[in-house]
């Protein structure tokens, strides 16, 4: 038998390959409705009005309407969203999730080369509604342990200024060694916009990522306080004439950070100013020509902000304590409009309601970008 023997050239070119959605009904439009996830909580009121009333399984048919625009997916009628149904003030979290196999890859998993990249809409578009929206994604072990840090989007809502059209949040990450599951999480969470909760989530996908060949290895990063910590490893770096590490603020427009040492694996810290961060490597061959890595994304860990308020219900005063950093405390009615607020820059403050009407509110306290929201009932009995 006439054997035939090829040779290959290994040119460390980063290639990305078009990938298969690993997302069961990833646009909530499969029958039965709901197919593919499991509800975890949804509201416990019936939605009685049109278009909510024919919400099943986390779904709903919006009707087109400014509260109940189409969907993202076809952007025409008789397209299907993922909806949490209709609840009373200050419930939640209400959850959808599903959970995805991934011990198939198991190897380049293990081995810390197997990227995943992670894609889905949420749209708000109820005018001034302080019902908020994220997404959640878990990589986990066997044993259903998570394994390093999860990726949470930003909660979306329309009253702290997301808009109302359709936003994307992705993210790109290599897998942890011992993940086999990837469980993604819809999330929301109402206040005092009831019954509807007006967050919609379409189009989600979850795919791999295949670099050819694997000239890296890995490329990782953390937070530390204000630090970003990176490291990689590469499997032939005298092939290259060049490494440089570059960063971003918008996961766009790239600037360079370094240029880095020739060796198969280094380190570097950077304390950026900037929240949210996105890095790359960019490889520079003999030939002038130049290829990149995946983009990782470095979220700096901040304090956590805090208050208290007394008394509560309240009359007349009402005092805050515990205030963290300088910001701004709002009192929102159970219209979602601001009746009330002032600038904070101690560690306590004293705020006179005597002139607010009765009732059920939210004391809205935002600092560095950060916002807590806690109940307060005024009540003159």
């Amino acid at each position: 038998m006439k054997k035939s023997i090829f040779t290959f050239t290994v040119v460390i070119t980063l290639i990305n390959l078009h990938a298969q959605n690993l997302v069961i009904n990833p646009d909530a439009e499969s029958l039965p409705r709901g197919t593919g996830w499991t509800v975890l909580s949804q509201g416990a009121l019936t939605c009685l009005l049109v278009p909510t009333n024919n919400m099943v399984n986390w779904t709903m048919k919006p009707n087109g309407t400014a509260n109940y625009p189409y969907d993202h997916t076809t952007g025409a009628t008789g397209g299907t969203v993922f909806f949490p149904g209709c609840d009373t003030y200050f419930t939640g979290p209400f959850e959808l999730e599903q959970i995805i196999d991934v011990s198939a890859d198991s190897s380049s998993i293990d081995a810390g080369s197997q990227l995943y990249d992670f894609s889905g809409y949420i749209q708000t578009p109820v005018s001034n509604q302080t019902d908020i929206g994220r997404f959640v994604v878990d990589f986990m072990n066997s044993a259903n342990t998570i394994l390093g840090a999860s990726y949470r989007s930003d909660w979306q809502s329309n009253f702290d200024g997301s808009g109302t059209a359709w936003q994307q949040h992705s993210n790109t990450r290599t897998a942890p060694a011992g993940t086999r599951k990837v469980r993604i999480k819809l999330q929301t969470q109402l206040y005092i916009n009831q019954p509807a909760i007006n967050v919609y989530f379409d189009d989600i996908s979850f795919s791999k990522t295949s670099v050819v060949p694997a000239g890296l290895i890995a490329f990782t990063g953390n937070s530390n306080g204000n630090e970003s910590n990176l490291q990689w490893q590469l499997a032939e770096p005298v092939l290259y004439t060049k490494i440089e590490l570059e960063r971003s603020t918008d996961g766009a427009h790239f600037n360079r950070l370094a240029t880095l040492s020739a060796g198969s694996a280094g380190k570097f810290k950077d304390i950026p100013t900037a929240e949210k961060n996105y890095y790359r490597l960019k490889f520079s061959h003999a030939d002038g020509s130049s290829s990149y890595s995946h983009i990782i994304t470095i979220k700096l860990k901040q304090q956590p902000i805090t208050i208290s308020i007394s008394p509560n219900p309240a009359r007349d005063v009402l005092n805050i304590t515990g205030i963290s950093c300088p910001g701004n405390i709002s009192l929102i009615n159970s219209s979602g409009i601001i009746v009330l607020t002032a600038g904070v820059n101690s560690p306590a403050a004293r705020l006179d309601i005597a002139k607010l009407p009765q009732g059920l509110y939210i004391a809205r306290y935002s600092c560095n970008g950060n916002t807590i929201n806690t109940k307060l009932l005024v009540s003159r009995q």
